[in-house]
C-alpha cells in the first residue's frame, strides 16, 4: 500500500480551497453582471414607459384652438394652432402620433406637427378695453409702457398684429378702430387720464359690446383685452352705468361672434372668469407687474403649432370643415374654416428673385396653385404686396418691389386670370418682419404676400 505524503495531501486540499473560491468569485461576479444587464434593459423600458406616459398625459386636459389655415402648399394643408392645457400652460412639443384630421368626416393621417415660424403671419386683431375710473391711472401707465414690447414679441413669433382701443367709466367714453401703428395706439392712450369712478361698479359689459362691433379684418382671429379693477353693471341695476347686458347674453354674444376674451382684472370679481373661460380666453391678475402679464399673455397666444395633413381634395374648396382627434378618437376641436375671406394672406415663400432682379422663373408651383383658385372663383380679386430686405436705397428698394409685385401679376395674367382681378402695390423695405442684421433675417424680408380683397 503506497503511502501518501502528508505534503502532498495538505498541497491539494490548498488547491481545491483555491479552485472552490475562483469559482465562487466567477459566481459572484457573473451575479452582479446579469443583474446589471436587467437593470439596464430596466432602465431603457422603464425610460419609453415615461416618455408614452409623458405623451398620453400631455393630451389630457389638451386644448386646441384653430387660429389659422395655410393652404400655399396644397393638396398640403397645414392648420396653424394654439395649443394649451385646462390650466393655460403651454405645451411644448406634441407628437403627430397622437392626433388625426377629421376633413369632412373622412379621417387623414397627421403628417407632421411643428412649431410655426416668423415666416407664417398670423393675424390677430387685438382691441384693449381699458377702464379710465380714477384707481386705474397706475394700470393705464403699466400698458403703455409695456405695449411695445409686447407687439415686438407678437412680431418675432409670427403675428401679425392690429390694436384698437375702447376706452370706459360707467359710459363709453372713446373708441378707436384697429391700426396697425404702435405709435398711433400709445398716442390714445397718452391722452388719458384716469377720474371718477367712485360708484363702485363700471360698465364692461357694454366696453365689450362696443369691442364686439370694432370693424375686424375678416381673416383675422378676433381677441378683446379688459382690463379693469372694478366690477360691472347688469341689466336691471338702477344708477350710472346703465345696460341691458347681463353676463349670459355677453357670454353667447362672444361665442356667436368667435371673439375671445381675455381679463387683466382683481381675481375673484364675479363673471370675468366665467366670460373668459367661456371664450377661450383667460384671466390675469391685474396686481402682477404688466411686463410679466402681457409676456405671459403673449407667450400663450403665440404658442402656435402647424398640422399638416393631405387632403384628398382636386380643388381647394371655398371652405373646409374640419376635427381634431386624439388617441382614443375623442374629438378636440371641430370648426368650419372659410378659405375664400376677405384680407386672407398668402405668403408665397419659394417665389425667390435674383438679388435686385423681377425676373421669375417660367413655373412656379404656388403661383399655379393660386391661378387655379382664381379661376374657379371668378369674382374673386386680389392685391400683390412686394418686399424687399434693406440692402440699397429706399427709393431703389421701393421700385423694386412695385416690379416684383408686376412680375407676380403678369405670371397670373399668362396662366388665364384677367388683369382688373390683380391689384399690386410695392412696399420697399418699409415692413420687414425679421431683422436686416443677418442674411436669413434679409431673406425673410425680401417676400411677396397675396391678399384676398373680393370675395
Amino acid at each position: 500500500m503506497m503511502s501518501i505524503n502528508p505534503r502532498h495531501q495538505i498541497e491539494r486540499a490548498f488547491s481545491r480551497c483555491a479552485l472552490l473560491c475562483f469559482g465562487l468569485v466567477l459566481l459572484m461576479c457573473a451575479v452582479p453582471m446579469y443583474c446589471l444587464g436587467q437593470t439596464n434593459d430596466s432602465l431603457e423600458q422603464a425610460a419609453l414607459k415615461a416618455e408614452k406616459a409623458k405623451i398620453q398625459s400631455s393630451l389630457e386636459g389638451l386644448r386646441l384652438i384653430i387660429q389659422n389655415v395655410d393652404i400655399s402648399k396644397f393638396p398640403q394643408i397645414k392648420l396653424i394652432v394654439e395649443a394649451y392645457d385646462d390650466s393655460s400652460r403651454v405645451l411644448e412639443r406634441i407628437d403627430p402620433k397622437t392626433l388625426t384630421v377629421m376633413e369632412d368626416g373622412v379621417e387623414k393621417p397627421v403628417i407632421s406637427i411643428e412649431k410655426i415660424t416668423i415666416t407664417e403671419r398670423i393675424p390677430v386683431d387685438f382691441v384693449f378695453l381699458v377702464d379710465v375710473t380714477g384707481t386705474m391711472q397706475a394700470y393705464i401707465n403699466g400698458v403703455k409702457n409695456n405695449i411695445e414690447n409686447f407687439v415686438e414679441a407678437l412680431r418675432t413669433r409670427g403675428i401679425e398684429y392690429r390694436l384698437g382701443l375702447v376706452l370706459f367709466s360707467d359710459i363709453i367714453e372713446e373708441v378707436h378702430q384697429p391700426t396697425t401703428d404702435v405709435k398711433e395706439f400709445l398716442s390714445w392712450l397718452n391722452k388719458v387720464f384716469a377720474s371718477g369712478g367712485f360708484d363702485e361698479k363700471e360698465n364692461a359689459l357694454e366696453a365689450i359690446r362696443e369691442g364686439m362691433e370694432m370693424r375686424w379684418n375678416p381673416a383675422a382671429s378676433k381677441v378683446l383685452v379688459l382690463v379693469t379693477d372694478a366690477p360691472y353693471h347688469q341689466f336691471g341695476e338702477k344708477g350710472n352705468g346703465r345696460t341691458y347686458l347681463n353676463t349670459d347674453i355677453v357670454i353667447e354674444q362672444l361665442q356667436k361672434s368667435k371673439v375671445r376674451l381675455f381679463c387683466i382684472t382683481v381675481p375673484g370679481l364675479a363673471g370675468y372668469k366665467q366670460m373668459s373661460d367661456e371664450t377661450n380666453g383667460a384671466v390675469y391678475d391685474i396686481r402682477t407687474s404688466f411686463s410679466r402679464i402681457l409676456d405671459q399673455y403673449s407667450t400663450q397666444l403665440t404658442n402656435l403649432y402647424a398640422i399638416s395633413y393631405r387632403t384628398d381634395a382636386k380643388v381647394m374648396k371655398d371652405s373646409i370643415n374640419v376635427s381634431i382627434l386624439d388617441e382614443r378618437k375623442r374629438q378636440l376641436i371641430k370648426q368650419l374654416i372659410p378659405i375664400v375671406e376677405i384680407g386672407r394672406k398668402f405668403i408665397i415663400e419659394n417665389l425667390l428673385f435674383p438679388t435686385n432682379s423681377a425676373e421669375l422663373s417660367q413655373s412656379v408651383e404656388e403661383l399655379d396653385v393660386l391661378a387655379e383658385f382664381m379661376e374657379k372663383r371668378p369674382t374673386m380679386r386680389v392685391q400683390i404686396e412686394g418686399h424687399t430686405d434693406n440692402i440699397g436705397s429706399a427709393q431703389l428698394n421701393m421700385t423694386l418691389s412695385e416690379r416684383r409685385a408686376e412680375s407676380v401679376k403678369a405670371y397670373l395674367v399668362r396662366k388665364g386670370i384677367k388683369q382688373d382681378r390683380i391689384k399690386t402695390v410695392g412696399y420697399g423695405l418699409t415692413r420687414p418682419i425679421s431683422t436686416n442684421t443677418t442674411e436669413f433675417g434679409r431673406s425673410l424680408n425680401r417676400r411677396t404676400e397675396i391678399v384676398i380683397t373680393q370675395k
